[in-house]
């Protein structure tokens, strides 16, 4: 199951498409952005690897152009019961919270249910991505979101037709938040972070489309 998800993953990279195999699917991204379905989502990781780290917190927040459901955000911290690592305290994260917080499959099968038919939106959207499938995946939950939306790249490629290099940090999502007049925010906390790579998402993609009427996909491709 873990090599069909991944798969689905490599797959999708190209245009940011992962499952859009169904009659409706394809209406999806055929039709109005503005009518897709969105959640805006943090991990934050003990480490880089999704083969080996955990996951220690999850956000999200869906997103119904141009607004954002704030009262429909989530949040939980994962249980458990590891020495605190330099990771949890870059997050904040005490020894009490991760043993004070849920299995990862209750916070998985929350979220799986909001996925179902959306697009994941993130910074980094590959990373989250990665690691979710993975945890999807050890425990055999059913996750079908149609595509994934990856504000950084949507930045890198608006800067690059700018300029001949970037300086580094440019692409963080404080950077980000900057250059489209956004108030700064706490910083390295799943659901802030989330709600920040929201803004920035909407505030990119009005950027780049204005008031013309745009498909999904046509917005996929600068994903």
């Amino acid at each position: 199951m873990l090599k069909q998800v991944l798969g689905k993953l490599s797959k999708g990279m190209h245009g940011q498409v992962i499952n859009a195999q169904s009659p409706k699917r394809q209406a999806q991204l055929k039709g109005p952005w503005q009518g897709a379905k969105y959640i805006a989502l943090d991990l934050e990781t003990d480490g880089l690897d999704a083969d080996k780290d955990a996951i220690l917190a999850v956000g999200w927040v869906p997103l119904a152009p141009p607004r954002i459901r704030l009262y429909e955000a989530d949040y939980g911290v994962i249980h458990s019961q590891q020495p605190l690592s330099q990771s949890a305290v870059i997050h904040q994260l005490s020894e009490q919270d991760l043993r004070g917080g849920e299995p990862l499959h209750k916070v998985l099968q929350r979220l799986a249910k909001r996925l179902d038919g959306a697009v994941l939106v993130a910074h980094h959207a590959p990373f989250d991505w990665a690691f979710l499938a993975h945890a999807f995946a050890h425990h055999q939950i059913e996750c079908q979101p149609l595509a994934l939306m990856d504000t950084l790249q949507i930045e890198r490629q608006r800067l690059a037709r700018k300029k001949q290099w970037l300086d580094k940090g440019e692409l963080t999502l404080g950077a980000c938040r900057e250059r489209y007049d956004l108030p700064a925010m706490r910083q390295h906390h799943a659901l802030s972070d989330a709600i920040a790579c929201a803004e920035v998402f909407l505030a990119q993609a009005y950027r780049i489309v204005g008031n013309q009427p745009t498909s999904l996909k046509a917005l996929l491709r600068y994903a």
